[in-house]
């Protein structure tokens, strides 16, 4: 009975400490980002310089915690040494009716081989 108690403070312990909220994001309406899908709505070029001002605060987050603070990535990329980005298009790409050809501008979130965001960076994407 006494093992049964000490694993049952155990798990209890673990997830209190497993259980850390996301990051409060100052001034950006996290809502409107998630719904601009593709870009189309030019709701995230509106709000990137703020996200990208606060990125300390998304430093280490996983892609699971990223999902749920900013959505589903419009695409996700592998890379080397199980590394991922997620990308966030910030203009309207060719899914959008308002696409217009040429250059659009793109959030890639680099996350490392232990599931932790650990760059961003904008990039034009063709």
């Amino acid at each position: 009975m006494k093992i049964l108690s000490k694993l049952f403070l155990g798990l209890f312990i673990m997830s209190i400490l497993s259980c850390e909220s996301l990051p409060q994001l100052e001034g950006i309406d996290l809502d409107a980002w998630k719904q601009d899908q593709d870009g189309c709505n030019e709701n995230r070029i509106k709000q990137i310089d703020l996200l990208l001002s606060q990125k300390d605060k998304l430093k280490g987050l996983s892609q699971n915690e990223m999902i749920e603070l900013l959505g589903v990535a419009d695409k996700h990329q592998l890379y080397e040494r199980s590394q991922k980005f997620f990308i966030y298009y910030l203009e309207p790409n060719e899914n959008c009716s308002n696409y217009s050809e040429g250059y659009l501008k793109a959030l890639y979130i680099r996350f490392n081989s232990l599931d932790q965001a650990v760059d961003f960076n904008i990039q034009k994407v063709k």
